[in-house]
């Protein structure tokens, strides 16, 4: 009897087995009946039991709930995974696409409405993975609609929460369908945290400025307290586990920084210098890996040093620097050179005191 159930699927075994309701067994039918197998339907946002109800129709002869999640003596993890290892689901690229197609020609509300109306419809395997995909598409104007909503003309939105608000306007639509994002696996939702900061105005004045870095020059003469900036400045910054690189172009000068080093030693700058030299870093080494996580570089005494070396730099930072900003001035790192013009007098060659003065 186990041989011939193994060959058949959960539908299939009515056809040859009758259940005996007093011995609570399975026995083989005597006459060749036709009979008909049949299984409650469960909706595709039941979870795992929609995806164990479509393998109960294909596999054959499970003796266990293991046996109905291996595929190729491979066991899943669950019966989802499981599914897609025997090709019974659709990886919903052709709804990706179609979102993606409709964002051209249309506006963001009706790309909102799409996508809304294809989870309501269960024609996505997996509406969580089809929002990553297009999450673009989805959030491409949201903040342009709320400037309308709230009558603000510039609104300034961090990502977090522009990706909440976005999740907002998909859970208001299901809402009017009878639907929740609640009720979708794996699908987050939205934290009205970031959405009620998005209509404090106070909060947005607040959050109204340039948060971007850049090429800054601290000047002053001696005894202004340039180094007690410095000093300031990294340890304001390395209290929330940033990475500050302290340079200058003496030795002495950098022995006043904590971890200072100087320029040379840090940037492994060449010794002949020319107006297309580079430094001896690789975007592989560890030196390009910490100027990578570096957020800032305080460079003391930068007078001192010649225009070649800010030039080599400059040209190796936009080279090893894996980022948006990398062809920025210094690789879009934010930089402040500090010193004092006063201290670094012309070099006249065989002149005199009233030469150089």
């Amino acid at each position: 009897m186990m041989k011939s159930a193994r060959k058949l699927s959960y539908v299939e075994f009515p056809s040859q087995y009758v259940w005996n309701k007093s011995n609570k067994v399975w026995t083989r039918r005597k006459t060749k009946t036709k009979s008909l197998g049949i299984i409650n339907h469960v909706s595709p946002k039941s979870g795992d039991v929609y995806y164990f109800r479509i393998l109960l129709n294909k596999v054959k002869g499970p003796t266990c709930y293991g046996n109905i999640r291996t595929v190729n003596e491979t066991v899943y993890e669950s019966y989802k995974d499981a599914c897609y290892a025997l090709g019974l689901l659709d990886d919903d690229r052709e709804y990706i696409s179609s979102i993606y197609e409709t964002h051209h020609w249309a506006t963001v509300s009706f790309c909102g409405s799409l996508f809304v109306m294809l989870i309501t419809s269960d024609s996505l395997s997996r509406p969580h993975h089809v929002f990553k995909e297009t999450y673009n598409c989805l959030s491409d104007d949201v903040v342009h609609i709320r400037e309308q909503e709230i009558g603000v003309r510039v609104l300034k939105l961090k990502p977090k929460a522009i990706f909440h608000l976005t999740l907002s306007y998909i859970e208001k639509s299901l809402l009017s369908c009878g639907l929740s994002l609640k009720q979708i696996p794996n699908m987050p939702l939205p934290d009205h945290k970031y959405i009620q900061d998005s209509c404090n105005m106070l909060i947005q004045d607040e959050l109204n400025y340039d948060p971007s870095g850049g090429v800054f020059f601290l000047h002053g003469y001696g005894g202004t307290r340039k180094t007690f900036v410095w000093k300031t400045l990294f340890a304001a910054i390395r209290s929330k586990g940033e990475i500050v690189i302290n340079i200058a172009s003496s030795g002495i000068a950098s022995l006043l920084l904590s971890g200072g080093r100087t320029t040379h030693s840090r940037f492994h700058i060449p010794i002949n210098l020319n107006e297309d030299s580079f430094c001896s870093i690789t975007p592989d080494n560890d030196v390009a890996e910490l100027l990578n996580k570096a957020r800032f570089i305080i460079w003391d005494k930068a007078p001192m040093t010649h225009r070649h070396c800010f030039e080599a730099i400059d040209r190796t930072l936009r080279n090893v620097i894996l980022s948006s900003d990398k062809n920025k001035p210094f690789g879009g790192k934010t930089i402040v050179f500090g010193g004092d013009f006063r201290q670094i007098l012309p070099v006249i060659q065989r002149g005199n005191r009233s030469d150089i003065v």
